[in-house]
């Protein structure tokens, strides 16, 4: 759980993506990779990304959001001598640096661009995140049926009527509504 503003998560993926790639038989250097970040983000080199006041926020969890930008890498391959990757392998770099810019799973400590926060947060809210494979795990994680499948939990954070705290009670009937529904079912036995 990473909850700090200082944490570069720049950096995180450039070491995400040098890693992946050594398993994946690329050699990617520091330079290169952190480049390829930055280009990922937008931005043509890692300084220009740094100088930008209005961002990227280094310790922001929800970076890879932003890091979308293909044609950067490519750009970026084309510029660099003796690249570690093809211009066709762009795809698969920014894939990888999203999965870097993303916070590690709470559980397992893998990084995956589907990988989600846990509770209601909105974007730029620090949160525990889990991965796909994790939060597949009934015994632990559920869905609020209000909140919807959008929103992951801890399942001891769901009541019995599989509620978070903010949807609490949603369904429970008011002295009045219940007054009524006996009424009604007892109209309904006397008739039957």
């Amino acid at each position: 759980m990473r909850h700090d503003d200082d944490f570069d998560y720049t950096k995180q993926a450039a070491d995400h993506l040098r890693e992946t790639g050594e398993r994946l038989g690329l050699c990617i250097g520091s330079g290169h990779a952190h480049m390829f970040v930055a280009a990922a983000l937008g931005y043509g080199s890692r300084k220009a990304m740094q100088d930008d006041p209005n961002g990227p926020w280094f310790g922001s969890q929800w970076l890879s959001r932003e890091a979308e930008n293909v044609s950067k890498i490519e750009e970026a391959i084309k510029r660099m001598n003796k690249a570690p990757v093809r211009e066709d392998q762009a795809p698969m770099v920014a894939e990888i640096v999203r999965a870097g810019l993303t916070p590690a799973c709470r559980d397992c400590g893998e990084h995956s661009s589907q990988s989600w926060p846990l509770g209601y947060v909105e974007a730029g809210d620090n949160a525990d995140w889990v991965c796909p494979r994790c939060s597949s795990d009934d015994a632990q994680y559920g869905h609020c049926c209000c909140c919807g499948d959008d929103v992951l939990y801890l399942l001891d954070e769901l009541d019995d009527q599989g509620l978070c705290s903010e949807h609490r009670g949603e369904f429970d009937l008011s002295p009045e509504e219940e007054e009524d529904w006996d009424s009604y079912i007892e109209n309904i036995q006397k008739d039957g």
